[in-house]
């Protein structure tokens, strides 16, 4: 049966909405909406009418392109502030075939959710293995505990927390648009969801996300978040640069540098011009060649002060270093990467019919997060109903700390 999930990430720069189709192991896109984001900076809601008012315009949209609305999706929250702790628990297997089931999976992991502070909203248990326990003796550390026969099953997990203040404000904007918050990923999670390979969740990796007010750095571990920094510094600066050098707007300046901006002179062309008005409403010719230098000199220095923030967050080896975010589709780019990190970093390109631009990792990464806690659990879910989704083919709850996202949808599988 074909299964339909809904994801929102609200962004200082954009609010963008997914609709994915998940079917026999592949995902299409059915829909997607992206407006500029109001009331957001750096990582902080701080108009909340100003966002729904932009979160309503998306969805909207969205609700116009599938004939139905959207009435529950996944939630990204910013990794700003996040805390990250290794956790341990284990819990009895008391079925008759002392045989591990999805729910004793599920159990195990909610023992470790108990140590979560007052101030602090629960966002993942990320299991990093589980332990086979036979009569008070350890078996194997396994990353399926699934159908094994024991007697006691322990978990080893990375428990993320984000203050319960953030977590909030997010989701009552999300709620008050007529939304039920279904689930919260971590918006570095979600990156890694869609970005990372095989070899990467073997190694390692670095994650640098290039926002527009804000840079995200995060560190992965054999798959697993175990650090993250979010730097107040992000690709305005590159359009305020712009701006000031070619003494034009602001807005000018950003419709300037994505029309016809290069990251690296070695890929511009020195003949080629672009017309743009000042402030005076004067046309000037902005050369190529030194408009990428422009870029390129606060490029490289944002990605430096990355570089020695993951030195910062990690002092094992890094082996790749992955750069995404939108500005990362400009030309040139990885020319950039290669005079800053040398050859072990790259940008990332979604093969996901629909969303091909780096804009859409976070929030096509996070449905895949989702349907990966759904499948190890071993549960079916949909976000929409049979006649949804035939709708489709032919054409209020608060948060607190009795009472988190993660609780509800943590209690709607173990429950059901």
């Amino acid at each position: 049966m074909k299964k339909i999930y809904t994801s929102i990430d609200i962004g200082s720069d954009t609010i963008r909405v997914l609709v994915s189709e998940y079917f026999k192991g592949k995902f299409r896109t059915l829909a997607v909406s992206s407006v500029r984001s109001k009331g957001v900076r750096n990582g902080v809601i701080t108009d909340q009418d100003l966002v729904l008012e932009r979160l309503k315009l998306a969805m909207d949209d969205l609700s116009k392109r599938i004939n139905i609305p959207i009435k529950r999706a996944i939630l990204t929250i910013p990794a700003s502030e996040a805390e990250y702790n290794l956790v341990h628990g284990n819990v009895p297997i008391v079925n008759d075939e002392k045989m591990v089931t999805e729910k004793d999976v599920l159990r195990v992991q909610n023992t470790v959710a108990n140590e979560v502070l007052p101030n602090m909203e629960l966002v993942s248990i990320l299991p990093i293995d589980f332990t086979i326990y036979e009569n008070g003796s350890e078996i194997e550390t396994v990353k399926n505990p699934k159908n094994k026969i024991c007697d006691r099953l322990g978990v080893r997990a990375m428990m993320v927390t984000v203050p319960k203040t953030v977590v909030i404000s997010f989701v009552k904007v999300v709620e008050a648009a007529g939304i039920e918050v279904v689930d919260l990923v971590l918006s570095s999670i979600a990156d890694f969801e869609e970005i990372g390979d095989d070899e990467m969740k073997e190694s390692v990796t670095g994650v640098i996300n290039l926002g527009k007010d804000t840079t995200s750095v995060s560190v992965f571990n054999k798959g697993i978040i175990t650090n993250s920094s979010v730097l107040k510094l992000g690709s305005k600066v590159i359009d305020e640069d712009v701006s000031y050098i070619y003494y034009m707007a602001l807005k000018t300046a950003r419709k300037t540098k994505e029309n016809f901006g290069i990251a690296h002179p070695r890929y511009a062309n020195k003949n080629e011009t672009y017309e743009a008005r000042d402030v005076n409403g004067k046309l000037i010719k902005i050369n190529q060649y030194e408009l990428s230098e422009v870029i390129n000199k606060r490029l490289v220095e944002i990605l430096n002060v990355a570089k020695n923030e993951l030195k910062v967050l990690t002092n094992k080896q890094i082996r790749y270093i992955m750069v995404i975010g939108g500005i990362t589709d400009m030309p040139g780019m990885n020319f950039v990467l290669e005079d800053v990190f040398g050859a072990n970093a790259k940008t990332y390109t979604i093969n996901t019919l629909g969303i091909r631009k780096s804009r859409f990792i976070t929030v096509s990464g996070a449905i895949k997060h989702f349907v990966k806690k759904i499948r190890l659990r071993g549960k079916e879910y949909t976000m929409f109903s049979s006649d949804d989704v035939d709708g489709l083919i032919h054409s209020k709850t608060r948060i607190g700390r009795s009472d988190s996202v993660f609780g509800r949808f943590f209690s709607y599988f173990f429950d059901n």
